[in-house]
């Protein structure tokens, strides 16, 4: 059992359900209340089972996604990670394969059914695109220049928008969750352009054509510096709309705050010279995603409360 867990990349699939619950606890169900006590009707929404059918179609099909990835990196993973792929040893490939089959189907057929739930039957299609984008990416896209993070980078986005996505009355306040969105998209490009750089070696013995292969780490490096560029840009342009007037929080404390985690990652991927490097850079920029997403409590104590 410990081996499957291990496969299915369990603490990650954890962040991503806990990611959704607090989106929809904490900014979809407060929209909700909010337009009650004005109007005197609460809108139509999922059931607390339905919503956690939909966290359960996007856990199995990101399962799936890590499960088919590891299916097609097996050759690679013995230059960049010897040792953590457990495909071919631990587990046989066969039943590795199916395993990802039973994952995304089983997600692909609850994503339906909730979109048809809610007279929405064409959301149904997104589980689908994000099934088929997973194992599009993991057996060629993964290789090719940049498409592959992109991909990645989309699908990270598409898992924050799918619990508004499933609400067709929180469509009006759709802002709130889109800046998750595009904040988890301009992170994920970042981490994987890092992770690029941590596996150069074993990308350029099987004949990738990642970004650092095809640019240089140098020119790598630079893009990923756009990319938090980018993202310092998006949320200071955030925080100047909508909280530079507000009372409750300094608007240059906000700005302090959320720019000293991505000097600091900048600071980082600079620096970087060893894999060892670009493995740390990797990791603080996943603990800023999911210090990123523990801002939607604040959030909602101060504003939405």
């Amino acid at each position: 059992m410990l081996k499957y867990i291990r496969l299915i990349r369990l603490p990650n699939l954890i962040i991503i359900a806990f990611t959704q619950l607090l989106i929809r606890n904490y900014l979809i169900i407060p929209a909700f209340k909010a337009e009650y006590f004005v109007t005197g009707i609460f809108p139509s929404h999922l059931s607390d089972f339905s919503f956690f059918l939909l966290s359960l179609s996007t856990v199995l099909i990101a399962a799936g996604g890590y499960i088919i990835n590891d299916y097609f990196d097996v050759d690679i993973d013995r230059v960049n990670r010897p040792g953590t792929n457990i495909i071919g040893t631990s587990i046989p490939k066969t039943a590795a394969f199916n395993l990802f089959i039973a994952c995304s189907l089983v997600g692909i057929v609850l994503g339906f059914y909730l979109a048809f739930s809610i007279s929405h039957p064409v959301i149904g299609f997104v589980p689908l695109f994000s099934a088929v984008s997973l194992w599009m990416y993991s057996s060629f896209y993964k290789r090719q220049f940049l498409i592959g993070n992109l991909i990645v980078s989309l699908l990270s986005a598409l898992s924050v928008l799918l619990p508004g996505l499933f609400e067709p009355e929180f469509y009006r306040n759709f802002i709130y969750i889109s800046w998750y969105a595009v904040i988890a998209f301009l992170l994920s490009m970042v981490r994987e352009l890092i992770k690029d750089m941590e596996d150069i070696e074993g990308d350029i013995q099987s004949k990738c054509k990642s970004v650092p292969i095809q640019l240089g780490l140098k020119k790598t490096k630079w893009l990923v510096l756009v990319f938090i560029s980018l993202t310092l840009f998006y949320i200071h342009y955030i925080l100047a709309s909508y909280f530079y007037t507000n009372k409750v929080i300094d608007f240059w404390y906000l700005s302090f705050m959320f720019s000293i985690p991505l000097v600091a990652l900048s600071y980082l991927v600079v620096s970087a010279n060893e894999k060892k490097d670009f493995y740390y850079a990797s990791l603080f920029t996943k603990v800023i995603m999911v210090i990123g997403t523990l801002t939607i409590f604040p959030l909602w104590y101060f504003f939405l409360k």
